[in-house]
């Protein structure tokens, strides 16, 4: 999932990073890991496997359409899986309090809904209540003290707020601000950030619905939880998401130098900087379809750099039209089965599944390295069809959580690298 408009230069704040830099030098603390868990699957234990998958691609498309070891000690919170979103559980204010809000690489503001509101959508969790934290703040602003260069965030009757927008409908309006942001740790303690920026929501929308109360930012922006993690983090952050047979399980995010993906099968791609908008763009050369290779050339004629998001917010991979068509087609005629109408009316090319369906090998060529699919990662079934999990989408080209599941993904900021292993997200 992605904002509208890029974020600003990458800037970083001096206060957070002093607070951060002295906290993690005392506490000695080389990273920290929470759990994973799918929303439907964790709320809705009885859904049918068919049911996942609907729910998956249902919510993919309307966004479309609407626009390795962990360390003894290492720190650790709750993440849900709910259909094909993860949310990540945290704990703001004091006393704390849960909050569960969706794990996105591809935008940077943590936020969630808060009281007084104005208008929220439904969520499981109480709503924030920030006059009942001693530790919650809010962040001035005059013209010789302005707000933070950020995305979305402008001064307006001397405070800091926040008005994004994201691709996918998703939108909120509110109060920048602060607080304590607590997580706990393997070693049963509790890892504590003082001074955590997220966004107050008080004008909230999401068409969809579900149990999280907004975003936590993955991206590499400066109001990012792993920019703001600081030397927790190690700018360094991995995770390992479920398939959807396995539903309820819990799967793990890790951030800090125990979060790098190495070892035999490891497939390292280098992030390409400078893109719009800070997210982690890297170049797909071309996806290979059995033995067919097809470029992903631009109007230019030729590839070009960082044509594509690694996104844990959005389902499916999505493509532009033109690139989408010809794998459509290849896909078409290396499957000898009938072409059969979505009975969803949400994917383009589906196939009447029977015992004689063979399907296709797919390959993502990324520049550095070949991701090879899992039929999981390229097709979904339901009833008796069976659909290619790609969608067409002009705006935002995104690698989604569905090519992600099984795989073992490690963001290192530093190093400017992206990495995939293969691996059973249920030993991790």
């Amino acid at each position: 999932m992605a904002t509208y408009t890029a974020s600003c230069c990458f800037l970083e704040s001096i206060l957070i990073f002093s607070i951060l830099t002295a906290f993690s030098a005392a506490q000695n603390i080389s990273g920290f890991t929470t759990n994973l868990f799918q929303r439907d699957a964790f709320y809705n234990p009885n859904l049918s496997q068919t049911e996942l998958i609907r729910r998956v691609v249902a919510r993919s498309v309307w966004r479309t359409n609407m626009s390795n070891s962990i360390t003894p000690n290492s720190p650790t919170a709750d993440i849900i899986r709910e259909t094909n979103q993860f949310y990540m559980k945290i704990r703001l204010g004091t006393p704390p309090v849960d909050i569960i809000a969706m794990v996105d690489t591809g935008s940077h503001l943590t936020w969630t809904q808060c009281l007084p509101c104005r208008r929220c959508f439904p969520q499981r969790q109480p709503l924030f209540d920030t006059r009942a934290s001693s530790s919650y703040g809010t962040i001035q602003c005059d013209p010789s003290l302005p707000c933070p260069p950020w995305h979305g965030i402008k001064c307006r009757d001397g405070l800091c707020r926040h008005n994004i927008r994201y691709v996918d409908g998703l939108h909120t309006k509110g109060l920048l601000s602060t607080e304590t942001l607590r997580m706990d740790s393997t070693a049963h303690s509790t890892v504590q950030i003082p001074s955590y920026i997220f966004g107050c929501g008080m004008d909230n929308r999401d068409n969809v619905g579900g149990m999280g109360s907004g975003v936590i930012g993955l991206g590499a922006g400066p109001e990012s939880i792993v920019t703001q993690l600081g030397d927790l983090s190690g700018r360094k952050f991995s995770y390992c998401l479920m398939p959807l047979d396995l539903p309820g399980r819990v799967s793990h995010i890790h951030f800090g130098d125990r979060a790098a993906v190495r070892g035999p099968g490891t497939i390292t791609v280098p992030l390409v900087p400078g893109q719009r908008g800070n997210f982690y763009h890297v170049t797909l050369e071309a996806f290979t379809v059995g033995r067919t290779r097809i470029p992903f050339t631009g109007h230019s004629g030729a590839v070009e750099q960082g044509n594509i998001i690694i996104d844990s917010g959005s389902t499916l991979i999505s493509l532009p039209r033109h690139f989408y068509a010809q794998i459509k087609q290849v896909v078409t005629t290396q499957t000898h089965a009938p072409v059969v109408p979505d009975p969803n009316q949400l994917l383009e090319l589906c196939f009447r599944k029977d015992r004689s369906l063979q399907l296709p090998s797919i390959v993502a060529n990324f520049r550095g390295g070949n991701v090879p699919l899992k039929r999981f990662n390229a097709f979904v079934t339901w009833g008796s069809v069976t659909c290619l999990a790609f969608e067409v989408r002009e705006r935002v080209t995104a690698y989604g959580s569905l090519a992600q599941q099984n795989f073992l993904v490690g963001f290192d900021q530093y190093a400017s690298t992206v990495s995939f292993k293969p691996f059973q997200c249920s030993h991790a």
